[in-house]
C-alpha cells in the first residue's frame, strides 16, 4: 500500500512538471505570461518564488496553497546587477540568454535541477496554468545572496528526489533545493508536513518558516 502512496505522492510533487493532468480551471482565471511579465521589474536576482498551478494533481496532495518553488535569476540586466565574471556560474548563466530577452529561473523538477526560462513554468507558453504567484526577498546583503545562489547552482543537474528524502541532498525536489542551499550557510529549516508516510518541507512550509525567522520579506503577490 505504501508503494501506491509513494507513487501518488511522486506524481503530485511533480506538479513541478509540464504534464497536464486534471483540468480544473480556465485560462481566463489564470495569469498569462504577459500579465506576469509586467511584474518582472519588481523582482531581483535571488528572490524566492512560489506558484500555484490550476491543472495539476499536485493541487490535491501537496499540502498548503503553494505547489512549486523556484529561484528567480531574472533578466540579463538583473543578473548582471548582482553577479559579475568572478561568480563561478556566471558564464553558464550567460549562455542561457540566447536572445538576451529571456527571464531565467533555477528550480528542481522531474528533469533534475535546471536553469530554465520563466515561460516554462505552469505551461505559460501555451494555455496558462498559473493561478497565483508570490515572491519573497532575503533580508540580507548581496554577499549572502551570491553565496545562496552559488550553493543552489552547485546542485545543477542533480536528479529529482522522488523519495522525498530530507536526510540527503543527492536528489532534490523544488523546495528542498532552497532548504539544502541554506543549510550550507548554517540556516536550518525544519517545518515539515506529513504526507502519507513521508515528512516533506512543502513550498508553503518553506515560505512560512522563512517569514517566521525574519529571513525574507514579501515583495509581490499575484492573485485572481
Amino acid at each position: 500500500m505504501y508503494r501506491i502512496y509513494a507513487l501518488i505522492l511522486c506524481l503530485c510533487l511533480v506538479g513541478c512538471t509540464q504534464k497536464k493532468d486534471i483540468e480544473v480551471s480556465t485560462q481566463k482565471e489564470n495569469f498569462s505570461y504577459e500579465e506576469v511579465s509586467e511584474n518582472f521589474s519588481k523582482l531581483q536576482c535571488g528572490d524566492i518564488i512560489n506558484i500555484e498551478n490550476s491543472h495539476y494533481i499536485s493541487n490535491i496532495a501537496i499540502p498548503g496553497r503553494w505547489k512549486h518553488t523556484l529561484i528567480y535569476l531574472g533578466s540579463l540586466k538583473q543578473v548582471q546587477e548582482l553577479l559579475d565574471t568572478s561568480f563561478p556560474y556566471y558564464e553558464k548563466i550567460m549562455k542561457m540568454y540566447k536572445t538576451q530577452k529571456e527571464i531565467l529561473v533555477l528550480d528542481a523538477n522531474v528533469g533534475g535541477v535546471q536553469i530554465r526560462t520563466f515561460d516554462q513554468m505552469a505551461n505559460l507558453k501555451n494555455e496558462s496554468y498559473l493561478k497565483a504567484m508570490t515572491c519573497f526577498r532575503f533580508l540580507k546583503e548581496n554577499t549572502f545572496i551570491k553565496d545562496f545562489l552559488k550553493n543552489a547552482l552547485d546542485y545543477l543537474n542533480y536528479p529529482y528526489d522522488y523519495q522525498m528524502d530530507l536526510s540527503s541532498d543527492q536528489e532534490l525536489y523544488c523546495s528542498e533545493l532552497v532548504v539544502c542551499s541554506l543549510k550550507k550557510m548554517n540556516i536550518t529549516l525544519s517545518k515539515q508536513t506529513q504526507v502519507f508516510k513521508y515528512r516533506i518541507i512543502s513550498p508553503t512550509d518553506l515560505i512560512e518558516e522563512l517569514v517566521e525567522k525574519k529571513l525574507v520579506k514579501n515583495v509581490l503577490i499575484l492573485l485572481k
